[in-house]
């Protein structure tokens, strides 16, 4: 793992090196052939104004500072004349400049060398017949770009090296995604390996007692076929979880709008039986009409995970509240059940793949697997959403949600119906009892009614309804679409 990361990590650092390569190549060479152009074009403008009017006796001077001169050539007197206004410069080359004019007659037009020195010649042709030949000294230019040249050599290697050692420091956190993933997917193998070892064990173990007494009837070996169909059915549990959590990490999810309070409710009327028979006071506050973008099963899955985690650790005659809000641009769930406490350093790890919080592998039910927070996590990040959850001392364990609401263009319109003043102000009373300072509800497992507090959810209009209308609501609700998850959701195992 570690070497494939390495090589991962040379290969990155390479291929961005050639490429910061290239693209400061392209940037010095267009910065330096902007230099050499604007030289040339400034040689060029002086020299079309030195032959635009060459006899007006007012010598040329060259924006650069070069040395410029001018001069005749007689055919039949084979004689050459530097033009009066330019006679200064051409003398100034001393015994160097009859060799100069011949060299600038030889080339004609263009750029030529004399004595180390370089030039540019241009001619034109005056009304006498005389050519007269244009003469700029460029061997500053020369010098120049060659200096320049040389400096920006040195500074696109600097740069490059520069690029390389960055490339190779970012590299490490650049590809950080990457390690995780593949750290992930080993402690995936390995786990699920892990799991799937002892139910195949069972099984085998089993068909070896079977195979042992061949004569025996099948009512005879009835218990070692129950313990083989049991494991099998571990297995495809264990199976579909996994599934179920590809599926929600790649966001293979159909999004439509959704009435999130619909779906909390079915599922709170699901585990009101749960908490009925468990002697748990279940006190829910869901507010109508919270509308998000989602898919309708993976939420049903998730809030139904969330309630049978909390009603695993809430422990007999413990307390669970449940909240549903819409606040701001955002709809927020939380589920909170008295009984342990969930420790901050099992907070952080409590949605990896297959976490116990006591390092241990023993399942007591062999049902869980340590998957439900997971494939919780990752619905919620698929609806763009964020989950958390925290530990309060001396109450319990809370989980948090936030999803955002749906557009309220898109919402649409449907009538209120004002809740009675007095119901109100008793279920008011009831949600103070379950909050805790940070505004979570979180029961406080000492004075609740358990029989009492049991699935008190609003009809529609806001009232409680009895035990009687309950039952009528319950066949009104939409009802989860699957049954409590397996282990989804358990506060020492994700």
């Amino acid at each position: 793992m570690e070497k494939t990361l390495q090589q991962l990590r040379r290969k990155y650092t390479l291929s961005t090196t050639i490429l910061s390569g290239v693209i400061l190549l392209v940037l010095f060479g267009a910065f330096f052939g902007m230099i050499v152009v604007s030289m040339n074009l400034t040689v060029n403008y002086t020299l079309d104004e030195m032959l635009e009017n060459p006899l007006s006796g007012v010598p040329v001077r060259d924006e650069m500072g070069r040395r410029c001169f001018a001069f005749t050539y007689n055919d039949g007197a084979d004689e050459v004349v530097a033009l009066s206004s330019y006679s200064r410069e051409f003398n100034s080359y001393g015994t160097q400049k009859e060799k100069i004019a011949v060299a600038a007659m030889q080339t004609v037009e263009g750029d030529f060398e004399s004595d180390g020195m370089l030039f540019y010649v241009r001619t034109a042709t005056l009304g006498n017949g005389e050519r007269l030949y244009a003469v700029v000294d460029i061997t500053s230019d020369a010098r120049s770009v060659a200096s320049i040249g040389m400096l920006t050599a040195v500074v696109y290697i600097a740069a490059v090296a520069v690029s390389a050692l960055a490339s190779y420091l970012f590299s490490s956190r650049a590809l950080a995604p990457v390690g995780e993933a593949f750290h992930k997917q080993r402690d995936l193998i390995a786990n699920a390996s892990h799991e799937l070892k002892t139910p195949l064990t069972v099984i085998a173990t089993n068909l070896s007692v079977m195979k042992s007494e061949p004569d025996s009837t099948i009512a005879e070996n009835a218990k070692w076929m129950d313990a083989i169909e049991s494991q099998i059915q571990r297995m495809d549990g264990l199976i579909v979880n996994m599934l179920q959590l590809s599926k929600m990490e790649h966001g293979a999810v159909a999004m439509s709008e959704v009435n999130l309070s619909e779906i909390t409710e079915g599922a709170c009327l699901l585990f009101d039986a749960v908490c009925f028979e468990k002697n748990i006071a279940f006190m829910p506050h869901i507010q109508p009409d919270v509308r998000i973008t989602g898919e309708k099963d993976s939420l049903e899955r998730l809030v139904a995970g969330l309630l049978d985690n909390a009603t695993k650790y809430c422990g007999a005659e413990g307390k669970i509240g449940l909240s549903l809000t819409a606040s701001g641009k955002k709809a927020k769930l939380s589920v909170a059940n008295t009984g342990e406490v969930v420790s901050e350093e099992d907070a952080k790890h409590i949605f990896d793949r297959f976490y116990r919080s006591d390092g241990a592998r023993a399942n007591g039910s062999g049902n869980s697997f340590g998957l439900g927070l997971s494939i919780a996590q990752a619905t919620v990040l698929a609806h763009g959403g964020t989950i958390k959850c925290r530990g309060i001392p001396d109450k319990g364990t809370v989980f948090e949600i936030e999803f955002p609401l749906l557009k309220q263009e898109k919402k649409k319109k449907r009538p209120t119906v004002a809740e009675p003043a007095a119901e109100r102000r008793t279920a008011d009373r009831e949600t103070a009892q379950l909050t805790d300072g940070a505004g979570t509800q979180l029961p406080d497992g000492k004075d609740a009614p358990n029989d009492g507090a049991r699935a008190q959810l609003p009809d529609g209009s806001g009232a409680t309804p009895s035990d009687g209308d309950k039952r009528g609501a319950l066949s009104a609700l939409p009802s989860p679409a699957v049954t409590p998850a397996d282990d989804g959701a358990t506060h020492d195992e994700a």
